[in-house]
């Protein structure tokens, strides 16, 4: 927890662009939703818990060490804040990847598993945009040890 007393001390001192906390707060409130909806269906509607517990195992560590690169955290000098990167080569490939994925893991799971599908997708997704978020706040850690070491 001590990640959110970093990100208030930052944004307190002015050195935490608001679109990097806007969009990280975006990516954890959709991740916590589509995480209740997945439990929901797990527990309500018999979903296959340990193919989704899969999904999300396997989703959150995409999210947390290939697509968190996607738009990259750094420290801007001029401004004295950190920031958002724009996306680079890097970056525009990690997004194909991204889509590819989605668009395989949709249509595997429609194939054969056609009654838990969305269920399964939505566990998939969460892992995914939750490793994003999670990796995000770690970017932001470094940068805080960085500048108050």
């Amino acid at each position: 927890m001590h990640f959110l007393n970093e990100v208030r001390i930052l944004r307190d001192e002015g050195k935490l662009h608001a679109r990097l906390i806007t969009r990280t707060r975006i990516l954890l409130g959709i991740s916590l939703v589509l995480g209740g909806i997945t439990i929901f269906n797990i527990i309500y509607r018999g979903a296959d818990w340990m193919f989704a517990g899969g999904l999300v195992l396997a989703g959150l560590i995409l999210g947390l060490f290939v697509f968190s690169r996607m738009n990259p955290v750094q420290w801007n000098e001029e401004q004295a804040i950190i920031e958002t990167g724009r996306m680079d080569t890097v970056g525009y490939i990690i997004l194909v990847l991204y889509i590819a994925l989605e668009i395989g893991l949709r249509t595997f799971l429609k194939d054969f598993y056609p009654l838990s599908a969305t269920t399964l997708i939505l566990a998939g997704v969460f892992g995914v945009l939750f490793g994003r978020a999670i990796g995000t706040l770690i970017e932001v850690h470094r940068a805080y040890k960085a500048a108050h070491s």
